[in-house]
């Protein structure tokens, strides 16, 4: 089974997000980009791979322990952008980010990705994901074929992302099935944040 771990957005900022993305889209060459269906859309804290089913379970275990030190999180919408860089873009996302109003909400979203790396890593005995610094986003499109440059012109074009804020209450194992006509994810199972 190929898992990872993610964070579900509510409607409310699907449907946010969606709207702008409608027009936002559109500054992008269109034969070369495919994109992501919004059922399909997530926050991703670790990618695992995949996964023995006795070894789904272990890692089910060390993520509810990460969910149970890991109080509820409020996130909102950030900048978007294109990975890995605009000469060689292959995925167009959304940022998300921790809404900061005091020193104790820095970095809890960074903390919990961490924290489900490590328990892939510790129940998997393998990496889980690219040692890459972990950077909260959402997904939107995929260059098809070869990766390509953007031009500055493309990038400043697409409008501002919507202001959208919400709180994470949840932390998720997905399944991902390959399919031609893309990835199906399916909830596994899924854990209370409750630090």
């Amino acid at each position: 089974m190929r898992l990872f771990a993610a964070i579900e957005m509510p409607e409310s900022v699907i449907d946010e997000i969606s709207t702008w993305w409608q027009g936002a889209c559109l500054h992008l060459p269109a034969a070369e980009w495919r994109n992501i269906s919004k059922r399909n859309w997530h926050l991703t804290l670790a990618f695992f791979g995949d996964i023995p089913g006795q070894d789904a379970n272990i890692l089910a275990e060390a993520l509810a322990a990460c969910a149970q030190e890991t109080p509820p999180i409020r996130l909102k919408l950030g900048n978007s952008g294109v990975f890995p860089g605009e000469n060689r873009a292959r995925v167009f996302w959304l940022g998300v980010e921790d809404v900061v109003d005091d020193a104790s909400d820095a970095g809890k979203l960074k903390a919990l990705a961490r924290c489900c790396r490590r328990a892939g890593r510790a129940t998997l005995r393998k990496r889980t994901a690219k040692e890459e610094p972990f950077r909260g986003h959402v997904t939107l499109a995929r260059k098809r074929g070869f990766p390509a440059s953007l031009s500055a012109e493309i990038l400043v074009g697409i409008p501002q992302p919507p202001e959208a804020e919400w709180t994470a209450n949840r932390l998720a194992l997905f399944q991902s099935e390959l399919h031609r006509d893309g990835a199906r994810y399916r909830i596994l199972e899924e854990f209370e944040l409750a630090g």
